[in-house]
Parts: structure tokens; C-alpha cells; sequence
């Protein structure tokens, strides 16, 4: 027996939920499985047998005043979870402040008024489904192609290591080993997107867990005992975003192995990351006796350093560097700008 995909609706008048009851399942029939809540705590017990029985939620439909949570705090909530779900929003006023907190935060796909017109409530809901499939098959094919860039750089980095094999001057070598891992740093993204729900974002404490320890066992031949401190939390960072910070810590990481700790054998790198908002903010920290510097990568003559700057540029990051007694950068960035909303209102409110 093939199992129904799920619409949800929420809301805490049980008069209103009949009301949506009968509208949906008389103009789309036992198309789907139709679930009804009337508080987000309630919602939130359906979405976790949903997620168990490893059902597809399509659509949630929610009231913006919820018993103990708004409409868009539970929307936002539900998209951890369900990340294609198409999410609507209905209020029993005209709000202008909740709209643009909608979309956002909630990400919605349309915002409704109360008392709603039934043909315009089943055209909405109606378009809101398509969406949804015209985007899983949208997102099967993304994952083919991510898949594909990943083996074909995979390709390359084989190609690349074979030819290591055949080079006997070792400075050589740490030049193709370099170029290896800027090339691996890359195709991890894709590997991590092809493995997730989410085709557009990684979790970026997967990410460095998974690049670290590869740029670390490219770079044993330096002999260093290196203790890295890590305090990262899990973060979903968009894809052109999680590259340019990939190749930012595979840089200053080789950096680290090949002159921070020319003295001594052990040391220590710190990489930690904190969340105000949209707002994440790095710091990169090694115990290294530093060098002197003007304070600015823009002015360095190290390829690695160059590569930084450039990097940071591409996230337009804010940044200070120290490199007394010490190497230490602080740089953060907006994963995220405020939606353009002149036509995007628009086509939510209609």
C-alpha cells in the first residue's frame, strides 16, 4: 500500500479546522493524508511520528497566533525538519510587521487573511503542491549533479596524487598536495549536499569535522603533534558561502603546519564559531610564535594569505588580524540579507 503524502494544518479554533477539513477533502479527495492540530505543541508530536514513519509533509497551513508560539516561529521550526515543505500563513488580521518577519524568517510561501474566499484558499494550496513536486524533482536532479562534480573531482585529485607518486623533490610534492587539498575542501560540499535533505546548504560543523582531518593527514610529513580545539556549532551555511570559508581554513591550516611550529613539535590550533543573528563570526587561532606583519592580508606575499584575502573578499567578511607572538584572525560575514520585498509582498498577500 503506497503511503499518502501529509498536509498539516494548525490552528487553535476547532470551528476553523473543520472549516479547512471539508474544503481540502472535498476538492482533493484521499489525494492525501490531512492532519489537524490546534496548539504547536500538539503540531509538534504529529511531526515527529511523520518524521518516523518517514513520511513527506508538503504543506503546513498555520494559524500566526498560536497558543505559547507564533505562526512563523513554528513555520521556521518545521522547515529543520521538513526543509521543501510549503508553508502558509494565516492571521486573523492584516499585519504588515508579521509579513515581513513571514518572509523573511518563516520563508512562507503565501499569507492569508481570515475570513479567506474557498476558491482562492484551494487555488493557493492548489499551486503551493505543485511547487512542492516541480522542487523534489528539481532537488533529484540537483543531487545528480552534485553527486557528479563530487566523483569527477575525486577524478582529478586521483589524478593529481599519481602524479605526486612520480615526483621526487619534495617541495614539489607539497605544492600538488596543496592544490590536492583545495580541490578536496571543494568537493566536500558537494558530497555533504548530495547526502542531505537540503540541496542548498550544508551543516558547517560537518563540514570542517570532515576537511580538517583530511588536511591534517596530508600534512604528517612535517612531523608535528598538533592538538586542534574545535567549538563549532551545527550550522547551515549556503553553498556558496561554505566553499570560499573551506579553502580559508585549508589555508591557514597548512600555514600552520609549515611555519607556525618550526621549533617545536607540538602545537595548537583553535578554530571557533559564534552565531549573533544572520551573523557568524571565526576565529582561527594558532600557538605559533607569530611574525611581523603589518596587519593586513592584502599586502602579503604568501600565496596561502593571498588566497585568504580573496576568500574573505568573496564573503565580504570583516576581519582583524594579530601576529604578535601569536597568529590569530578574527574575520565574520551575513549569511543572509534582508529580501528584496518590492514584488515578493506582492505575490504572498495575492
Amino acid at each position: 500500500m503506497n503511503t499518502k503524502d501529509v498536509i498539516l494544518c494548525i490552528d487553535d479554533e476547532p470551528i476553523i479546522l473543520r472549516l479547512m477539513k471539508g474544503q481540502l477533502e472535498a476538492h482533493f479527495g484521499e489525494q492525501f493524508e490531512f492532519l489537524f492540530a490546534e496548539s504547536a505543541e500538539e503540531a509538534e508530536t504529529l511531526l515527529a511520528n511523520l518524521k518516523n514513519e518517514d513520511k513527506r509533509l508538503v504543506m503546513t497551513i498555520v494559524d500566526q497566533i498560536l497558543p505559547g508560539k507564533q505562526g512563523t516561529e513554528f513555520l521556521t521550526e518545521v522547515a529543520q525538519t521538513f526543509p521543501n515543505v510549503i508553508k502558509i500563513l494565516f492571521s486573523g488580521k492584516s499585519d504588515f510587521e508579521s509579513v515581513i518577519v513571514a518572509i523573511n524568517e518563516a520563508e512562507i510561501y503565501r499569507y492569508m487573511i481570515k475570513p479567506w474566499d474557498e476558491a482562492d484558499f484551494i487555488n493557493i494550496v492548489t499551486r503551493g503542491v505543485q511547487q512542492f513536486y516541480i522542487k523534489e524533482n528539481i532537488e533529484l536532479q540537483l543531487a545528480e549533479i552534485h553527486h557528479r562534480v563530487k566523483n569527477n573531482l575525486t577524478i582529478i585529485t586521483c589524478l593529481l596524487e599519481l602524479q605526486v607518486n612520480e615526483i621526487s623533490d619534495s617541495g614539489s610534492k607539497i605544492y600538488f598536495q596543496q592544490s590536492i587539498n583545495r580541490i578536496n575542501s571543494i568537493a566536500k560540499v558537494h558530497e555533504l549536499i548530495y547526502e542531505s535533505e537540503d540541496m542548498t546548504s550544508v551543516d558547517i560543523k560537518k563540514y570542517l569535522e570532515k576537511i580538517v582531518p583530511t588536511i591534517r593527514a596530508t600534512l604528517n610529513s612535517h612531523n608535528k603533534q598538533v592538538t586542534f580545539l574545535f567549538d563549532i556549532p551545527s550550522y547551515r551555511l549556503k553553498v556558496n558561502q561554505a566553499i570560499p570559508l573551506g579553502l580559508i581554513f585549508n589555508e591557514l591550516i597548512t600555514n600552520s603546519f609549515k611555519y607556525a611550529f618550526d621549533d617545536q613539535k607540538d602545537g595548537e590550533i583553535t578554530i571557533s564559531m559564534k552565531v549573533d543573528g544572520k551573523r557568524l563570526a571565526f576565529t582561527y587561532k594558532d600557538s605559533g610564535p607569530g611574525f611581523e606583519s603589518e596587519g593586513t592580508l592584502r599586502t602579503s606575499k604568501s600565496l596561502g594569505l593571498m588566497l585568504v584575502n580573496i576568500q574573505l573578499q568573496q564573503l565580504e567578511s570583516i576581519y582583524t588580524l594579530n601576529t604578535n607572538d601569536t597568529f590569530e584572525l578574527n574575520f565574520s560575514f551575513d549569511t543572509g540579507r534582508a529580501k528584496r520585498l518590492n514584488n515578493t509582498v506582492q505575490n504572498i498577500l495575492t
